[in-house]
């Protein structure tokens, strides 16, 4: 990769070798991954319209599977309009204010509701019987003490979930559940190498918002979601047992993965953000991998991508700045990946290493 490249591509061994023998070519995904990570999606904001406005009909009937802010994604481009509304949503994340650094819980809540209504009012059945795009979004559901509500209850989950995921990944299965919700035109089934149960829910106009936010329900961050219509039981940010991913995804006609993804060292989990435990290469083998690159990370206010933790680090207008210089950037990451696309440069694209 060039020190000017802007996008970095790698890809899993079986990916890298049908890319050398077919090319490099958007009909040939069968899968979208769309991770969790609060802000940090935005610098996925031009590869998002890029792929929505040129490539989603090329694409038709692809598979997306989602957590949190990825699943908000994947709402977008289940639209009859997919470009506007993954733009609106960017726009209205960037925009997000708070009355304090440290807002109270019921002020979080409702901006995130603020968000979810912009995105789905009204468009449920676009997204349930979108033709491009089969949405799949994913929650985690609480196995006992986390079912119940209240601060202190679910700070010990938490504690107890570290605790539990230091002991080995495959621990969590006492206290989650992967709640799947998918569409009736769905395929997909979800194979996971530390065998946590998986539960699939249809995803129905009466279910849809439920789900979606309870996907995107950060914990203590918002209250324990425990109305989703046809999944009993507190559900949570799906990000905190699917952070980035370690599954191996069946159903779809077309095996490949394309995942536009904001860092190139994914993990497992939420809590495995720290640890130095990378997912099983078998998860990531059939996986084109989208990042910015290190030339993109420079131009960056301080040299990162925008996080949560900009609500406190800076005022309101330092952090839209930076936020909105992240997402405009991202545009050059769409047109290095257009340009990859027309010149069929496979050697562009690098070997997936896991780390």
């Amino acid at each position: 990769m060039s020190n000017l490249s802007l996008l970095r591509l790698q890809a899993g061994s079986a990916a890298l070798k049908h890319f050398q023998r077919h090319g490099l070519n958007m009909q040939d995904f069968g899968y979208l991954l769309a991770a969790s990570g609060g802000p940090k999606w935005l610098v996925l904001t031009g590869l998002d319209a890029y792929l929505c406005q040129q490539h989603l009909p090329t694409m038709a009937g692809i598979h997306g599977l989602g957590t949190s802010a990825g699943a908000f994604r994947l709402a977008c481009y289940a639209q009859d309009h997919p470009h506007q509304a993954i733009t609106q949503f960017a726009k209205n994340y960037i925009a997000t204010t708070y009355s304090s650094p440290r807002p109270k819980m019921r002020e979080r809540d409702q901006s995130v509701k603020a968000i979810l209504d912009d995105i789905l009012l009204g468009k449920e059945q676009q997204i349930i019987n979108n033709p491009y795009m089969r949405p799949h979004w994913i929650s985690a559901q609480c196995q006992g003490l986390g079912r119940l509500p209240g601060q202190w209850s679910q700070a010990t989950n938490l504690g107890l979930s570290y605790l539990f995921n230091c002991a080995g990944r495959r621990q969590l299965r006492h206290l989650y559940t992967r709640a799947c919700f998918r569409p009736a035109n769905s395929q997909l089934w979800l194979k996971d190498p530390y065998q946590l149960p998986t539960q699939y829910y249809p995803m129905q106009q009466d279910n849809l918002y439920t789900s979606l936010l309870a996907s995107g329900t950060i914990p203590l961050f918002s209250p324990l979601r425990q109305n989703i219509k046809g999944a009993p039981g507190g559900h949570l940010d799906g990000g905190i047992v699917d952070y980035h991913f370690d599954l191996q995804l069946q159903g779809a006609d077309k095996s490949l993965i394309l995942y536009p993804h904001f860092t190139d060292q994914p993990r497992a989990g939420w809590f495995d953000k720290h640890l130095a435990r990378p997912p099983s290469a078998t998860s990531y083998d059939r996986t084109l991998l989208l990042t910015p690159g290190k030339a993109f990370m420079a131009r960056l206010k301080n040299n990162r991508i925008p996080e949560r933790n900009d609500f406190r680090a800076y005022d309101d207008n330092t952090r839209i700045k930076a936020w909105t210089k992240a997402t405009d950037l991202s545009r050059y990451l769409a047109d290095e990946l257009d340009q990859i696309l027309h010149t069929q440069d496979i050697g562009r694209i690098e070997p997936l290493m896991l780390s």
